[in-house]
């Protein structure tokens, strides 16, 4: 354990004396994406609508036909694209719908249908309108994709849609509220060209009881089950992300990480780990995390309008550990680099912030309850590990998916911001793609 407490006065006043790095988020350019409370829901909404008068319409269409002597050629099925289906409602309202009624309401010449004037006209009338409210809701989609087409040439019209869509989303949820950067977009855009969907990144805290740290079987310590877990408060929030952007149409691969490797990188250097901890049990039991994680966020739960998922639905989705994601070297020169020198990549502000925080969860009832709480100058010293494993980690999340986009949900928001985007100073590459579930702090 380290208490020397020249440690940390000579790391906190070096900190304070230099600039320490500031690695505050580059400003943003002005937002040019509109923040639509609920737009997933209301784009879904819509569309079902639509699809609904197009099967009446269908309906209404057939019946007409069945009974009428040829003149009119034969109906297509409705296409699931919504652009396509729209061409679709226009293409029934003016070949089918409208000549019928011509035919029905011809003064002396009319002629009878299987379907009635009134029926005809109500039909055909709630078929314009859904086209009319799906164009207007969709029209912020529409706009958009424009924008992006002028100022991300290259990539097909089916793509700056999607996009479009997934970013009206995003900013609607982001809690920093302010505007996509732009490689953030240009992510967003280079995996819908590539495979379809957008590819969003999600760290998952593991479960933990240190009070079980000292007793016969100190592995324990890492439960088995996600009730009462971290993410278990974050649930509700993330579901409703991904549940607006599965309504608004955008497919999502969501690559989960569970941070499990926090005290061996970091927290066993000032609180050392039980002499008879069993790493190979322990080991066995992050392992089963990894399925325990992935049943957790994809398992049914009730809801208002039936079963959804608890966090995440879909196929596109990956689990993994960090304690069995080998760093590459250039990862581990980053974690060497900042303890080598923490003042190159952070401030006195950044330490006294995160001691501030780490400091509380020592409390009854919070994270490390169980665990011996550390003086000063060994929780300084364990912030900079922290601080060096986040730089690495950061790191890693490029690595692993250039064109990931972070659903960060840790706070401070900005401070670690800057923990993740520390490995890529001076290497020229712009910050990391985020979406922020909390607010941002004042800085």
């Amino acid at each position: 354990m380290i208490v020397e407490s020249v440690f940390y006065h000579s790391l906190v006043g070096d900190l304070g004396g230099r600039r320490g790095g500031s690695l505050l988020a580059p400003a943003r350019p002005p937002a040019a994406v509109p923040r639509i409370e609920g737009v997933g829901d209301a784009l879904a909404q819509t569309l079902a609508l639509l699809r609904r008068r197009v099967d009446e319409a269908h309906e209404v269409i057939d019946t007409v036909l069945a009974g009428t002597p040829g003149g009119f050629p034969r109906v297509p099925p409705a296409p699931a694209e919504r652009r396509a289906l729209t061409e679709h409602a226009h293409t029934l309202l003016h070949t089918y719908l409208d000549r019928f009624m011509g035919m029905v309401f011809n003064g002396e010449e009319s002629v009878r249908l299987p379907v009635g004037g009134k029926r005809l006209k109500k039909v055909s009338r709630r078929l314009h309108d859904a086209v009319e409210e799906c164009a207007a809701a969709y029209a912020p989609v529409t706009d958009l994709a424009g924008v992006l087409a002028q100022e991300h040439p290259g990539f097909a019209a089916a793509t700056y849609e999607r996009v479009s869509a997934a970013l009206l989303v995003l900013a609607a949820w982001d809690a920093s509220h302010t505007g996509p950067t732009g490689e953030l977009t240009g992510s967003l855009l280079r995996s819908v060209e590539r495979d379809g969907r957008i590819r969003l990144g999600l760290f998952v805290c593991p479960p933990v009881d240190f009070t079980r740290i000292d007793g016969e079987r100190p592995e324990t310590y890492l439960r088995d089950h996600m009730h009462g877990s971290v993410l278990s408060r974050l649930a509700g929030r993330l579901r409703e992300l991904f549940l607006g952007l599965a309504d608004a149409g955008v497919e999502v691969e969501l690559r989960t990480l569970i941070g499990d490797t926090d005290e061996d990188d970091y927290l066993w250097y000032g609180v050392p780990a039980p002499a008879h901890l069993d790493r190979v049990a322990l080991d066995a039991r992050r392992e089963a995390l990894v399925t325990t994680v992935a049943r957790y966020l994809t398992e049914e739960v009730p809801g208002a309008r039936g079963p959804r998922p608890r966090v995440f639905r879909g196929a596109a989705l990956t689990v993994q550990r960090l304690s069995a994601t080998a760093p590459s070297t250039e990862c581990r020169n980053v974690y060497e680099s900042v303890l080598a020198d923490p003042a190159a990549h952070f401030d006195r502000r950044d330490v006294d912030a995160e001691m501030a925080i780490m400091r509380g969860l020592w409390e009854p009832g919070s994270y490390y309850e169980g665990l011996p709480e550390p003086d000063d100058a060994t929780l300084a010293a364990i912030v900079v590990r922290k601080f060096a494993t986040y730089a690495m980690q950061g790191r890693l999340l490029r690595e692993l998916e250039p064109d990931l986009v972070l659903v960060q949900t840790e706070r401070p928001p900005l401070l670690r911001s800057r923990m993740l985007n520390a490995g890529w100073d001076g290497t020229g590459r712009s910050p990391l793609p985020t979406v922020e579930f909390f607010a941002p702090e004042d800085r």
